[in-house]
């Protein structure tokens, strides 16, 4: 049976915020469209919003504020406050902005800087719009507490502002570019990935491993990102999110893949975490990432092995297809169905 890995990273949470989080049966609403949000051991204050590309061309809602910690102890503002943005009755995605072209940073690298109690760090957050008309209504709750915030913000009345590529990449148009680098890595993955070398909290979780999808959109300046979720994860609440480089160097006409900035799970990727040459894979079609998680005296070492969404994985031993390829999978590429936004399959 497998592991839920979600369960372990939300008692990891429990346990290093133990000390700073209040009990309650039932989240309170602090209220709508405040400038300053409260909620129990932390504090927002609304500084502004604009309409930004993403790296995929889309526009993106980008929201400035200052995040105050009134715990007890260190924190991030991204392993402290969970976030939902609703549009037309719909989550909105996170979104990738660069603002350095040369380091791949994004507007939302601050959420990971860890602050001191009673400090106080600017940062920002950003979601791609489904349309720049109607208004968005943003959620902001604890990982533990009592209290939830919300804002909400009219699109229509926000000023543009350009990213720092100069480029906006999108899947779309590196397809109709005709450029065969491109449109190969580019699309829907499926496969799982595998823990090993496991310390720490994770020790008992030795070869533990879960299907796995991904998305990957690079453009034509060869950058972009990778998207990754398991079964405890989602599309718009991913396992990982990468920003990513490719070249044409490599062993074999695939070229290689490199990761430059991003996080897997609660730890941050760095420029060469990955590098991803799918001409070293024994099967066709097929790309492996590696890398190594690393939290104090938590670590294990990950490998992820992915193919194209819609590929048959006829050619390999039954042991060494994803766990739900028979169940979950081929019912849905045999029914010329695309790769949900989730994995949802039975207990």
């Amino acid at each position: 049976m497998k592991r839920s890995k979600l369960l372990c990273v939300l008692f990891a949470v429990l346990m290093l915020l133990s000390l700073t989080a209040c009990g309650g049966d039932k989240p309170e609403d602090e209220g709508t469209d405040s400038k300053s949000l409260k909620l129990d051991s932390y504090e927002l204050l609304y500084k502004g919003a604009k309409i930004m590309k993403d790296v995929d061309g889309n526009d993106a809602l980008v929201l400035t504020m200052d995040f105050t910690n009134n715990s007890e102890a260190n924190c991030s503002y991204i392993w402290s406050i969970v976030e939902t943005a609703m549009q037309n009755g719909k989550e909105l995605e996170f979104a990738a902005i660069f603002t350095d072209p040369d380091s791949f940073d994004t507007v939302t690298d601050s959420q990971l800087t860890e602050i001191e109690p009673g400090a106080t760090l600017e940062i920002q957050t950003a979601f791609v719009l489904a349309d720049t008309a109607s208004e968005v209504e943003i959620t902001f709750e604890e990982v533990l507490g009592t209290k939830t915030a919300k804002l909400t913000i009219d699109p229509s009345k926000l000023d543009r502002e350009s990213m720092a590529t100069g480029e906006a990449s999108s899947a779309a148009a590196s397809a109709a570019s005709g450029d065969i680098l491109l449109d190969w890595w580019n699309g829907d993955w499926y496969g799982w990935w595998v823990m090993s070398d496991c310390a720490g909290y994770y020790e008992d979780m030795e070869g533990d491993w879960w299907d796995l999808c991904g998305t990957i959109d690079i453009g034509k300046n060869y950058t972009g990102t990778v998207v990754l979720w398991d079964e405890d994860y989602t599309k718009s609440a991913p396992m990982a999110s990468a920003l990513v480089s490719l070249s044409e160097s490599g062993t074999g006409k695939h070229g290689t893949m490199t990761t430059e900035s991003g996080d897997f799970t609660d730890v941050a990727l760095h420029h060469g975490d990955w590098i991803v040459d799918p001409s070293l894979v024994e099967y066709e079609n097929m790309i492996h990432i590696n890398g190594d998680y690393k939290n104090g005296e938590d670590e294990f070492h990950y490998d992820i092995v992915l193919r194209p969404w819609g590929t048959y994985w006829d050619d390999m031993d039954a042991e060494d297809l994803p766990y739900y390829y028979d169940d979950w999978y081929l019912p849905l590429i045999q029914a010329d169905q695309t790769m949900p936004d989730s994995i949802e399959v039975g207990m």
